[in-house]
């Protein structure tokens, strides 16, 4: 016959839900076995009580005991916890980048969600969502810094309370919390969007234009044509941000060519999400010119470098030789020691738009058009935006008698 085990429960009281008390043949003592729901597992603490009555009572401190040493603002569920409510936020934004086309915001957001060593979800992850305080998101932030040798920028710091405020929200829409804390709030200083005067501008196009039709220069491999040149032109009149989506993922199908006046409407899908955008008029000459190059282009070839069809190898070369006509035109800084890049070209575009209408554009519309808003066009754009000819004369002006 079998030895029987020591480990063996001879005799079990349940005291209550999630309590009892037993006794093994290995000792004479009662052990105490409580369930920790949070953690979803037992807890076995010897009571050093040889009587049930006596090991009763001390089970009971053995629990409060083991509660004071937890952290009181972790989630009882896990359907509490801030875990929870991030990973649903990830999915809903994974699923809306794969429609719209928003592939880099999932991305952002992820990262800031699940960074190693110190991502939302490590530092809150078990935390109940009704317990997180603007106290605890200021720790956070703290305990950022303290992990990198600079402070993280303030717009960064912005970000990070954004994710925090969307997980949050999530848990209000579900009546789980009845307010969201104040985040923290982070000063932030607007970099200036680098962009070209009209002198500067002209000297770009010249020099592009030149190099273009040389037809002897080529960058890391790639002959530069006129094709490049084109590119100029069109993101200026245009308003098209350099990106994957937009400038580089406009396709022929995506254009219309309008008149009175004449100008293209583009379905854009962009970094705002789906928009119909109208050019100004020089945008038609060079759209005309590109189908002038690729006159057995089908309707879904994107308009500009369609050889190549992973789009971010498109970005990357154009970038290339973009800072290629920079450096020959002498316009890789701006006076402020300031970098350009494609994506001055936009810049330019809303600032000379802006100028020339004297005032007259209506700004909502412009915004609108750009994918963009009016806020971004105050702070950006009208703020340090040089005087208008209507505008110095305005300031100059007397009363007439």
């Amino acid at each position: 016959m079998a030895e029987e085990s020591k480990n063996k429960q001879i005799s079990i009281k349940h005291l209550r839900k999630g309590l009892s008390i037993y006794k093994t043949n290995r000792s004479a003592y009662w052990y105490a076995r409580y369930y920790d729901s949070v953690r979803r597992k037992y807890v076995v603490r010897s009571t050093k009580e040889t009587t049930r009555l006596e090991a009763a009572e001390v089970a009971e401190e053995i629990v409060a005991s083991y509660k004071s040493k937890q952290n009181t603002s972790h989630a009882v569920t896990k359907e509490r916890s801030f875990e929870h409510y991030a990973k649903l936020l990830s999915q809903m934004t994974k699923s809306k980048a794969k429609s719209s086309n928003r592939k880099y915001a999932f991305s952002d957001q992820s990262k800031i969600l699940f960074r190693e060593g110190d991502g939302l979800v490590l530092y809150f992850g078990k935390h109940d969502v009704g317990k997180i305080t603007s106290g605890m998101v200021r720790d956070y932030l703290l305990f950022l810094d303290s992990r990198r040798k600079e402070p993280l920028a303030n717009s960064t710091k912005a970000k990070q309370c954004g994710v925090i405020r969307q997980v949050l929200m999530l848990a209000l829409e579900d009546g789980v919390i009845d307010i969201i804390p104040p985040m923290p709030k982070q000063r932030t200083v607007d970099k200036p969007r680098v962009s070209f005067t009209e002198a500067e501008y002209s000297r770009l196009l010249k020099v592009a234009r030149e190099i273009a039709d040389a037809g002897t220069t080529v960058v890391r491999g790639v002959p530069v044509t006129r094709e490049h040149y084109n590119l100029i032109v069109f993101a200026v009149h245009s308003f098209l941000r350099p990106t994957e989506t937009e400038l580089f993922g406009i396709r022929f199908a995506d254009i219309e060519v309008k008149d009175d006046p004449k100008h293209l409407l583009m379905r854009i899908n962009g970094k705002t999400g789906l928009r119909l955008s109208a050019s100004m008029e020089a945008a038609v000459d060079m759209f005309e010119k590109q189908k002038e190059l690729y006159p057995d282009a089908s309707p879904t070839d994107y308009v500009f470098m369609d050889a190549y069809k992973n789009r971010t190898t498109a970005v990357n070369t154009y970038r290339r030789i973009f800072n290629h006509f920079l450096d020959k035109a002498g316009l890789k800084v701006d006076l402020s020691g300031n970098a350009r890049s494609p994506y001055s070209l936009r810049h330019y575009a809303l600032q000379t738009r802006l100028r020339k209408s004297e005032g007259d554009v209506n700004i909502y519309w412009l915004a609108e058009n750009a994918g963009t808003s009016v806020d971004q066009l105050e702070r950006f754009y009208l703020k340090n935006m040089e005087p208008t000819t209507a505008k110095v004369k305005n300031l100059q002006s007397f009363k007439k008698s």
